[in-house]
């Protein structure tokens, strides 16, 4: 395989997984979580670029004849990659947030007069009475 068709292969494989990442992206948007049969189908597109990148490394350096015609395949490729990692942040975001959003909320009460009232009642019947009668003075 040559260097341009290794490279044609791994941007229609970067255009498969861009489609994919889209299709991810819009359910998380509406559903909210992630549907266990994308993960079979990322799991298969990923395991296609490690192939791609394997037959990249083999077929060497371009030939300096397809050279112009590479730098076009590998400027759509950085182009596409860069789309990915943004739509990647993105849908992590997005997992992030309906995440938290299900977790369950606690909720802090806000204080009542009748509350206060209750929690004062209850503080100053649980306090010991004093032995000494009212008004008078104790020395320490």
């Amino acid at each position: 395989m040559t260097t341009l068709a290794a490279l044609e292969q791994y941007s229609a494989l970067c255009d498969e997984l861009d489609q994919y990442m889209n299709e991810e992206n819009s359910r998380l948007r509406e559903s909210g979580n992630d549907q266990s049969l994308l993960v079979d189908r990322k799991r298969e597109i990923l395991e296609k670029l490690d192939h791609a990148l394997v037959f990249l490394r083999q077929a060497g350096p371009v030939k300096t004849a397809d050279h112009t015609a590479s730098a076009e395949v590998r400027k759509r490729v950085l182009a596409k990659v860069l789309k990915l990692l943004l739509l990647s942040r993105e849908s992590e975001q997005l997992l992030l947030k309906n995440t938290v959003r299900s977790a369950p909320r606690v909720e802090i009460l806000q204080p009542t007069p009748a509350r206060l009232a209750t929690a004062y009642k209850t503080q100053k019947q649980s306090r010991p009475a004093s032995t000494q009668p009212q008004g008078s003075w104790s020395v320490w």
